[in-house]
Formats: structure tokens, C-alpha cells, sequence
């Protein structure tokens, strides 16, 4: 905050925080080495997300903190040289690893239309970050926690089967997640009919 007048008192929060953003990239195009600079991640929402999710695997807990071991994350710690990714030449990151590397592409574009169907808007505005940072809230509960529950299982798929996956199989998975969730009286109760859509 030093770098940044404070809100006058008629101005509107959205015009602050496009100040904010500004001022923080203008801050990270000037400096000349490779400085990471972090938003605060609002953490209640996070976690609201991860419980909405019904789910035994601690993947999404795991994605969330950052304790998945991509090449990107041991190479700032020091453990690994190259932080590549070995399936193509991009930096290994959460993000990359799960909706950018081999198929993760169509698996997420097949994900982020499906969500876009639920939220009544374009795939455009369903961001990748959700994957690793689900900060989003949406109005009417089931909704909400049925895109929690399609996020939260295309991360479980997309880490343990990164390199044997397909468009195809990925579909079969996610029914397969649907129809166990849907025979479960109470969890059905919770998603609504949001899960129709896969």
C-alpha cells in the first residue's frame, strides 16, 4: 500500500482494485529479475469450496496448497535443475500440468464449456485458476457445489492419470463420479440435477 493512494471516499471498489492491479503489474513489468508476486487468496472461500466437495481423495487439498511435486515447484526448492515439463517444453506448473499438457486441453475446454452451460455464460469467463484457487461463489447452493464437485474430480482425474488420459475416457470417468454421486440420496439432494449436463 505504500505505492498506492488510498480509495477517496467517492470512489467505487471495482475502480480501487483495477488501481491495485495496475500498480502491481506495472510493478512486475519494471523489476529485472524474476520476482513472483502473489495476490492474496481469500481462504475462506477456498476452503467453503474444498468442503462442498464430497470427495475421500485429498487431491484438490493437495492441488490447493500448492504439495503436488511439479518439476516448476522442486526446482524453486531448490531439488530439481530443469523445472520442463517432460511431455513438452512449457514450465511444469499446477496449472500447466492440469489444463494445458497433452489432452488437458480438450478435457479442460470439454470441463469449461460444461460449467458454462451451468453458469448461463461463455466458457471464456470460467478461468483456469478455479482448478487451483476455487475463490468463486455462486448464487443458489446446489449449483454452486455441483461446480465444486465437476472442478474437484477434473483435478482427481487429471493428476492421477495425467499421462493415460483421452477426451473419451475422461467423459466415462466423470459419468461414472456422476452416477455414483446421483444414487446417494442425500448427495443427490445436494448437486440437484446441475450434473445432468455430463
Amino acid at each position: 500500500m505504500a505505492y498506492i493512494n488510498l480509495p477517496a471516499h467517492n470512489e467505487a471498489p471495482r475502480c480501487f482494485r483495477r488501481r491495485i492491479y495496475t500498480s502491481l503489474h506495472i510493478m512486475a513489468l519494471t523489476l529485472k529479475g524474476s520476482w513472483d508476486i502473489r495476490i492474496m487468496t481469500p481462504w475462506p472461500k477456498v476452503w467453503r469450496n474444498l468442503h462442498a466437495v464430497w470427495s475421500s481423495e485429498d487431491i484438490w487439498f493437495m492441488v490447493i496448497h500448492d504439495l503436488i511435486p511439479t518439476n516448476d515447484r522442486l526446482a524453486k526448492i531448490q531439488r530439481r535443475e530443469p523445472n520442463q515439463c517432460p511431455h513438452c517444453d512449457q514450465p511444469d506448473a499446477l496449472i500447466h500440468r492440469l489444463t494445458e499438457c497433452s489432452d488437458g486441453t480438450d478435457i479442460w475446454r470439454w470441463t469449461r464449456f460444461r460449467i458454462a452451460i451451468i453458469l448461463c455464460t461463455d466458457p471464456q469467463h470460467i478461468q483456469p485458476e478455479w482448478t487451483v484457487r476455487p475463490s468463486f461463489h455462486f448464487w443458489l447452493p446446489q449449483r454452486h457445489r455441483s461446480i465444486s464437485w465437476i472442478l474437484a474430480h477434473m483435478v482427481y482425474y487429471r493428476i492421477q492419470h495425467r499421462n493415460l488420459v483421452s477426451s473419451i475416457d475422461y467423459a466415462d470417468f466423470m459419468q461414472r463420479a456422476r452416477w455414483k454421486a446421483y444414487h446417494t440420496a442425500r448427495r443427490w439432494k445436494r448437486v440437484g440435477n446441475y450434473l445432468e449436463i455430463l
